[in-house]
């Protein structure tokens, strides 16, 4: 059916990640806004994670590959602002990472 196993479960650890992340932050600051993009990014990353599974690797790495610059962008830019590690600096890294993997098998699924 043309799936490959384990592609998938990188954008189901990400998006679990990102969403632990988001309420961290709601419960640690309040932050409706960490909360709202954490559930929201998390579920796209998961939606991801589904479609690779269901064998339609080159919808779900696109999706995962958006979802993932979206992340490197957003913690990125609060990395070079801030310069702290943690969350920005590991978040961007994750971001940056995610995209460098399922941008790669997105174009692998396409050939």
């Amino acid at each position: 059916d043309g799936r490959m196993p384990g592609e998938a479960h990188p954008a189901f650890t990400v998006g679990g990640l990102v969403a632990a992340g988001g309420l961290v932050g709601f419960l640690q600051k309040g932050s409706r806004g960490s909360l709202i993009g954490g559930t929201a990014l998390g579920a796209g990353f998961i939606g991801a994670g589904l479609l690779i599974q269901k064998g339609e690797g080159f919808y779900g790495h696109s999706l995962a590959s958006g979802c993932a610059l979206s992340l490197a962008g957003m913690f990125g830019s609060k990395f070079l602002k801030t310069r702290a590690l943690f969350p920005a600096g590991l978040f961007a890294f994750m971001g940056l990472a995610s995209l460098a993997f399922h941008g790669k098998k997105a174009v692998e699924w396409k050939e």
